[in-house]
């Protein structure tokens, strides 16, 4: 790609077999600041003061999963899909394999050199920040629709497929069948509750189940049937936000444990692909859908006014706040690009990719170079 953007990341451990690519810059941690002394320059302990203060701003780079589909002829060679890392502007760096489909991005939270992706054949996992990949599942998982790491316990990841939901306990180096209680097996979200290590919450075509034993045993909470796309506040966990492929888009203030429709009948029946919370607001929701354009609510998701009717395309499949930008949305449109708003919506500005299927769009953190 053109403008291509090198950067130097931490060595660490390497997945065994795996191919060389490029490795994001990762998150720095703040040393803790040393003693004062009144012999000290000024000039010295300002400075100091200014380099903590920056280590502790943790900014973030968006990352996407996606292939490039227009003008496809089958049987040609694939041009470069999976996973991208965006570096500014229209640019966009590949990272990794060749991949026709990412449908789901995770990271450790404890450590974001650990990648973990769902993908067609199974699961991937990156231990050097994405320099090297390994498919860590075996035959009996395939067409994994997402990925979900705990963040309380970041040794226990799990798979949503489309033949139920996975689980491992060590990172992905085994993994065990978790559709114990689900109606239907066919799952297309999951998401770990950030509060409670081992409360994990799966989207599927049977409704909404969550899990307390994670993944153990599973009991329905919501009974809207192909649940696609399911998020929790960043800043307030009792506030979650769903998407449907016939009931629009559902909330939750009570930690997930029950869910209300849109109050507007128009919203109900609309087709949300993808559901976002803003970092910064929980107020700030977003929703899109095929057909659907842009949802946008400032009161929590009690009602919704549409958004994005500039944009080329009313078709989307993914939709994401930015943490480094309170407010800014980016929305990822079918085949016609993906573009970001800094109004909720009522302008926006692309960011490249035009011609391409993003399927998934996360926020990785970046300590620099």
């Amino acid at each position: 790609m053109n403008g291509v953007l090198i950067s130097k990341g931490r060595k660490g451990e390497r997945e065994k077999g795996g191919g060389n690519c490029f490795n994001p810059p990762l998150s720095l941690s703040p040393s803790p600041p040393l003693p004062l002394s009144p012999s000290l320059p000024l000039v010295f302990l300002l400075a100091l003061l200014l380099a903590t203060t920056a280590a502790a701003q943790e900014s973030y780079v968006l990352h996407a999963g996606l292939i490039k589909t227009r003008g496809y002829v089958v049987g040609a060679p694939l041009a470069a899909s999976g996973l991208h890392r965006h570096d500014g502007g229209q640019t966009w760096m590949h990272i990794g394999w060749n991949i026709p489909r990412v449908s789901g991005l995770a990271y450790d939270p404890t450590n974001p050199d650990i990648l973990f992706l769902a993908c067609g054949n199974g699961g991937l996992r990156s231990l050097d920040g994405g320099q090297t990949w390994r498919i860590t599942t075996d035959w009996r998982v395939t067409e994994a629709q997402d990925v979900a790491v705990d963040p309380r316990r970041p040794t226990d990841v799990y798979l949503a497929t489309a033949y139920g939901v996975w689980a491992t306990t060590d990172r992905g180096d085994t993994w065990r069948e978790a559709t114990e209680g689900l109606a239907k097996k066919y799952t297309q979200a999951v998401t770990v509750d950030r509060t409670q290590a081992g409360r994990v919450l799966a989207g599927m075509e049977g409704g909404l189940f969550a899990s307390d034993d994670g993944g153990r045993t599973w009991a329905q909470v919501a009974p809207f049937e192909d649940v696609l796309d399911i998020q929790q506040s960043p800043t307030d966990p009792q506030r979650w936000l769903a998407g449907t492929q016939n009931d629009g888009p559902l909330r939750s203030t009570d930690g997930g444990r029950s869910w209300q429709p849109a109050r507007q009948k128009s919203i109900r029946t609309t087709s949300i692909y993808g559901v976002a919370i803003d970092p910064t607001d929980a107020n700030r929701m977003a929703a899109t859908g095929w057909d659907t354009g842009v949802l946008v609510s400032t009161n929590g998701g009690r009602s919704w006014k549409r958004r994005g009717q500039r944009l080329p395309a009313p078709h989307f499949y993914e939709v994401i706040f930015d943490p480094n930008k309170p407010g800014r949305l980016w929305a990822a449109t079918v085949e016609n690009g993906i573009f970001y708003s800094d109004d909720l919506g009522h302008a926006w500005t692309t960011a490249g990719m035009d011609g391409t299927l993003v399927f998934d769009m996360i926020f990785i953190p970046d300590g620099g170079d």
